[in-house]
C-alpha cells in the first residue's frame, strides 16, 4: 500500500474549523456552491433526495421542491451535518441519490477517484454529479513568496502545498470513475487582499489549510519575512475553482467516449 498523502485527521480539523469560521470569511465556498446549484436552472431533473458532501446545503435548498430532502455529510460534525463521513469510505446505499453535490472536501483526499467511484454508484440512474475543487494555479502569489522566504532563510522549501488538478486531468477523473457525459469547467477568480491576515482567515474558512501527512512548522524567521513581504507589497492571490458535472449512466447507456472540458 502507498504512503498517504494526506492526513485524515488533519482534514476533519481543517474542515470543522472551517465549519466554525465566520459566515463572510465563507465567500469562497458560497460562490462556488452558487455555481454548482445555478446549473441546476438549465436542467430537468426529478431531484427527491439529494446529498450534499461539505459545503451548499443552504445554497441548494431553494432549487429543490419543499418535499426533497437533503442528507448533508461531512468529514466532522457541524451545524446541520446528519452524517459524519469521508468520500472514500461513504455509507451510502447505491441508487439511493437524485443528486450528490461536493464542494469544499475534494481538494484534499488521497482516492480521488475511488471517492468519485463511490458517488456515481451512489446515484440513482440518470442522478448527477456536481462538485467543486480548487484546481491548479489557486493561492500562486502565496506559495511564490512563502517558497522564496524560506529558500532565502533556510536554504530548502518544505512541501506545504497540496497537488493541484488541472481542468483537464478534472474531466479525465470524471471519466474514469464512469460519469455520462463528463464535463470540467474552471473559473479564474483574483482578489487583492489588504493585509495577510485577512488572506489566511479565507484560506482556513475555505478548508485549504495544509493537509499533509508532512506537515512540518513554519520557522519563525521565514513567517517574519513572510509578513514584512505582505507589509511592502500588494498582495493580488487567484483562487481557479474548477467545477465538474457528471451524470450517472442510465440503463443499456454506451460508455461516452471521453470528458468535455469547458473554460469559460
Amino acid at each position: 500500500m502507498s504512503e498517504l498523502i494526506f492526513s485524515r485527521a488533519r482534514r476533519r480539523l481543517i474542515r470543522a474549523r472551517a465549519m466554525a469560521a465566520p459566515d463572510d470569511s465563507q465567500w469562497l465556498l458560497d460562490r462556488m456552491a452558487e455555481e454548482l446549484v445555478d446549473r441546476l436552472s438549465f436542467l430537468t431533473i426529478d431531484i427527491r433526495q439529494a446529498l450534499v458532501f461539505g459545503h451548499g446545503a443552504a445554497q441548494l435548498r431553494p432549487h429543490l421542491s419543499n418535499s426533497a430532502a437533503i442528507l448533508r455529510c461531512d468529514l466532522a460534525h457541524g451545524p446541520g451535518v446528519d452524517l459524519v463521513a469521508e468520500e472514500d469510505r461513504l455509507p451510502i446505499a447505491d441508487g439511493s441519490q437524485d443528486l450528490i453535490l461536493a464542494c469544499g472536501t475534494l481538494d484534499n483526499i488521497d482516492d480521488l477517484p475511488g471517492a468519485l467511484i463511490l458517488m456515481r454508484r451512489a446515484l440513482r440512474p440518470g442522478g448527477l454529479f456536481l462538485g467543486a475543487i480548487m484546481g491548479a494555479g489557486s493561492l500562486g502569489q502565496l506559495r511564490s513568496q512563502l517558497q522564496s522566504a524560506e529558500a532565502a532563510v533556510t536554504g530548502q522549501m518544505a512541501l506545504r502545498f497540496h497537488p493541484q488538478v488541472d481542468v483537464r486531468s478534472a474531466g479525465d477523473l470524471l471519466f474514469r470513475a464512469g460519469f455520462s457525459t463528463p464535463v470540467a469547467d474552471q473559473e479564474d477568480i483574483t482578489v487583492n487582499y489588504s493585509s495577510w491576515p485577512r488572506l489566511r482567515s479565507d484560506i482556513r474558512a475555505t478548508g485549504l489549510s495544509n493537509a499533509l501527512t508532512t506537515c512540518q512548522p513554519l520557522p519563525r524567521t521565514v513567517a517574519h519575512r513572510l509578513l514584512a513581504a505582505a507589509r511592502t507589497d500588494t498582495w493580488q492571490e487567484q483562487f481557479s475553482p474548477i467545477y465538474l458535472t457528471g451524470w450517472a449512466p442510465s440503463a443499456g447507456e454506451q460508455r461516452p467516449a471521453g470528458p468535455v472540458k469547458s473554460i469559460f
